[in-house]
């Protein structure tokens, strides 16, 4: 042990330094103490005794507690209680001995000896504590931006404490805002708490401030629309945010984790809650399929579901390159998980077999279709072919190979539709209530608005156009869309399979409906570039506003008071009468009679704004 020990002290010539710091206390601090009882004659009664025995006992305790090892400048409150009690136990020590031995000595210079040679020891930690957390702090001004700290609570506290350490940080806060008015006039880390929200504007123009940084990880929705109300007016004002708290990494600095602010801040809702308990039980130790995998909602549900452990967890997909790196992402944060990824098409009925028999899934979540509106209208025998056909698929050996649960991601754009690709997923609809109604697989459907930030859609399409700064397309004026965020999204789909008992239609409280137009303006506002919006008409199947995914006089809650369980009426159609019809049509892309069959099997598609 004392080998090992050495060899520590050794190993960095900085512990030896740190040693004899320790042990120079001693002799200064009992040096101290017979100046301070004797004064003018302290000399006479020096005593070699007081500082062999002191240094003696004080090394050797100090060494089993490898103080000599520990850092002076990440000084805890833990090592401070460790080094008061090593001083302490070494001066009873020596005491002690002084008295076996019989050994003239005079209690008071020990007891002043041990109180100096404490002070100097933390003192000295406590320069070497300011200086890492400070260092440079006259100079820290000199070429940063002027930055205000709003929210003076932990999060916000962290900020500034590894703002203060970094060397190479770009801000200089000069102050934080917070409503709690005891904090309000209080200095933290030497930095003064101004004032509440209510006078923010005040204090960025008083203050010259450059720099907002929303530092409130849970912070409301509303109250952050309020927070940047006044603030974004101030065109000269850079506003940044920390991540919400479940997307803060704990082991890495705050200050690192400062982002921009983004539209998704402000369109996203407040977190829905789900029930975990019965995520877990439905997940845990399940084998489960997503099809779509590499898609935005398909690889996000893989994200949420290799948290509750199921047994094996399989990503299909036909995107080679995004599955690939999901499965880096995966394999590197959960490395107990099985997670495989499987390249396929889910047209292609007997590779899709293959899989089924290869892993005999407990759960199916089939989240594969193309999405694409205007593309899809001509295209539409693709739109078939892969929704449809794809679905038809999936479901059928669902059934065959005993699936338990088959979860289904459709899209408001079922609702009456007015595009192929609506009417495509309306007929998907139709195909699980059909198979829900002739097998024990308990099949359901999750309808979604418009996800935040999902791959081609309108949100990236902006900040692409942003970024090569020019004018942002908007289809009409007052076009509006319901929107969600892609962890909600999943979370209702991983919940509706839990509490699904067979046969439901789950929709998601979609709050109030968003302007496109307001949408580009606070974008533009928001990245600061010098562009305009220009209207360029609706496209083809396109709606000017969006119906809600369900009656709200007819929807019933479940347990989570965001997810209704809508009844829609029964399409009474024979599926497979209308798959054989579809397949033939297919073959022959004629766009008009595509959309006759598909009018005649989904009774709910109007066509629109034709091409």
């Amino acid at each position: 042990m004392c080998q090992d020990i050495l060899k520590e002290l050794i190993h960095n010539k900085r512990n030896l330094i740190k040693v004899g710091l320790d042990v120079l206390t001693l002799v200064v601090g009992i040096t101290l103490g017979i100046i301070l009882r004797f004064q003018n004659n302290w000399l006479q009664y020096v005593q070699l005794n007081y500082y062999t025995y002191t240094a003696i006992i004080f090394i050797l305790i100090y060494l089993l507690r490898k103080i000599g090892v520990k850092s002076w400048s990440f000084t805890s409150s833990l090592d401070v209680l460790e080094i008061i009690m090593v001083n302490i136990i070494s001066f009873f020590v020596v005491i002690s001995i002084f008295e076996l031995l019989k050994i003239d000595y005079i209690k008071t210079i020990m007891f002043l000896g041990a109180c100096f040679a404490l002070i100097f020891q933390l003192g000295l930690r406590l320069l070497f504590r300011i200086n890492k957390s400070y260092r440079f702090i006259f100079f820290k001004s000199i070429g940063k931006k002027r930055a205000l700290i709003f929210g003076a609570g932990e999060a916000g506290i962290n900020l500034l404490r590894d703002n203060l350490r970094s060397e190479n940080t770009q801000y200089n806060i000069v102050g934080l805002i917070d409503d709690d008015r005891r904090k309000i006039g209080t200095y933290i880390e030497g930095v003064k708490v101004i004032s509440n929200s209510l006078e923010l504007v005040k204090v960025i123009q008083e203050y010259e401030i450059e720099v907002l940084i929303i530092a409130i990880p849970n912070i409301k929705r509303d109250k952050l629309k309020e927070v940047l109300k006044g603030a974004s007016d101030l065109k000269e004002l850079d506003i940044k945010i920390l991540p919400s708290l479940n997307d803060i990494l704990l082991e890495e600095s705050m200050l690192y984790q400062v982002r921009d602010i983004n539209i998704t801040d402000l369109l996203g809702r407040d977190e829905i809650q789900v029930n975990n308990e019965n995520i877990s039980e439905l997940i845990k130790g399940k084998v489960v399929f997503v099809t779509g995998g590499a898609g935005s909602i398909g690889s996000e549900l893989i994200r949420q579901i290799v948290k509750h452990s199921p047994k094996q967890l399989i990503g299909i997909d036909f995107n080679e390159n995004e599955l690939y790196f999901l499965k880096l992402e995966i394999n590197k944060l959960y490395k107990d998980v099985d997670f495989k990824c499987e390249i396929c098409n889910i047209r292609e009925k007997e590779k899709v077999e293959y899989l089924f028999n290869k892993y005999k899934p407990n759960i199916v979540f089939h989240a594969a279709a193309h999405k694409h509106v205007p593309l899809m209208e001509y295209n539409p025998e693709e739109a078939i072919k892969n929704n449809i056909f794809g679905t038809y698929n999936v479901g059928k050996l669902a059934i065959k190979y005993g699936v338990d649960r088959f979860v289904l991601i459709s899209t408001d754009k079922a609702v009456n539709p007015t595009n192929i690709m609506g009417a495509t997923k309306r007929g998907c609809e139709i195909i699980i209530e059909e198979l829900n109604k002739k097998s024990s697989t308990k099949f359901m459907a999750v309808r979604f608005g418009n996800v935040l930030g999902s791959n081609g859609s309108v949100i990236p399409i902006f900040k692409k156009l942003l970024s090569e700064g020019r004018n942002l397309t908007v289809t009409h004026k007052d076009i509006t869309r319901y929107f969600m965020t892609i962890p909600e999204a999943t979370q209702l789909v991983i919940e509706a399979g839990a509490i699904g008992k067979g046969g439901e239609l789950f929709v998601l409280d979609m709050g109030e409906p968003v302007k496109i137009m307001d949408l580009a303006k606070a974008m533009i506002k928001l990245s600061n570039a010098n562009v305009e919006i220009d209207v360029v008409g609706l496209r083809p199947g396109e709606k000017l506003y969006e119906e809600l995914l369900y009656d709200v006089t007819k929807a019933t809650k479940t347990e989570n008071n965001k997810i209704f369980i809508t009844k829609i009426d029964e399409a009474n159609v024979d599926v497979d009468y209308y798959m054989e019809i579809l397949k033939e049509v297919v073959k022959y892309p004629d766009t008009e009679n595509i959309k006759k069959i598909m009018k005649e099997f989904v009774v709910t598609y109007k066509e629109t704004n034709k091409l």
